[in-house]
């Protein structure tokens, strides 16, 4: 009898590159529903070159889909992408160009004098609290932590002991180490793929009602609408995830967390296997305390 295993042949992460079909189907479905005729002569053009059969016909529609969708996919990246630069501009222009900046804090430290201005004390606010974000104090015990975690991790699964000290060359082996280390949790690569789909969705909506303008009335647009912000805030939240200090060092650690879970659990495995192993009971020959000489 041959066995075939189905799952060694299907790629695990195939799913991946055909959640542009979701977005395509939706476009190509929104705009048959608007205008039909329109849908009509694209199946009467089809038939002209071949005459397909109805299952021919589904295979042809699922693949347009699955190549119109990859192009709504894609303009779903860019519009994640520029979401993700405009968010750093601003962070970079007021926390490193203007309110955070040291030239910034230097100038008003020097015209404030002493005694101290009351009309220049009022310019520390807005600077430390920039400074703040910049360099938040509550990322210290988040560091410590990431710093154990990924000791941890390094000795137990690739045998490696990391450096210690505060000389700088030790903090730059460490950020190489976090840049690395980590596997990302259950439930993380679903919603960012689910953020992307949502996005493409409401683009494709946005494409179908420039082209069918039966389609531009409340209803749609609203439904549409609803879509694209959803996926909007979606990124911007994965944005925030990235780009805050706090909030990338905690997904950091969740992120080195999780791979040190794994490890413990594999490590608890083979130490139960082992002690579990086969016993072998050696008999010397002697007699049983039960036995009598007659």
């Amino acid at each position: 009898m041959i066995k075939i295993d189905a799952s060694k042949v299907i790629p695990k992460r195939l799913g991946t590159y055909l959640l542009g079909f979701i977005p395509g189907m939706v476009f190509e479905l929104t705009v048959a529903f608007g205008d039909p005729l329109m849908a009509h002569r694209m199946i009467e053009r089809v038939k002209v070159v071949y005459p397909f059969q109805g299952y021919a016909l589904l295979a042809l529609f699922a693949t347009s889909c699955l190549v119109v969708g990859q192009t709504f996919f894609l303009l779903a990246w860019f519009t994640d992408w520029v979401i993700d630069f405009l968010y750093r501009a601003q962070r970079y222009l007021v926390l490193h160009l203007t309110l955070g900046s040291d030239w910034l804090y230097k100038a008003v430290g020097k015209l404030q004098g002493m005694p101290p201005k009351r009309n220049v004390r009022l310019l520390w606010r807005p600077i430390m609290w920039a400074r703040g974000k910049k360099v938040p104090f509550e990322i210290r015990p988040i560091l410590k932590c990431q710093r154990m975690a990924a000791t941890q991790l390094l000795k137990r699964k690739f045998g490696v002991t990391p450096s210690k000290g505060q000389f700088e060359w030790v903090d730059q082996e460490w950020q190489a180490w976090l840049a690395v280390l980590g596997k990302a949790p259950t439930g993380l690569r679903e919603s960012f793929l689910t953020m992307r789909t949502f996005l493409g969705c409401g683009i494709a909506e946005l494409a179908a009602l420039y082209i069918v303008p039966p389609l531009q009335n409340r209803y749609f647009v609203t439904m549409s609408a609803v879509l694209f912000a959803a996926g909007c805030l979606q990124s911007f939240s994965f944005v925030r995830m990235r780009g805050e200090p706090i909030r990338a060092s905690l997904t950091r650690l969740r992120v080195l967390m999780e791979e040190l879970t794994e490890v413990s659990h594999t490590t608890f495995k083979e130490d139960k296997s082992a002690s579990s192993g086969a016993e072998l009971t050696i008999n010397t020959g002697g007699k049983d305390d039960g036995d009598e000489d007659e």
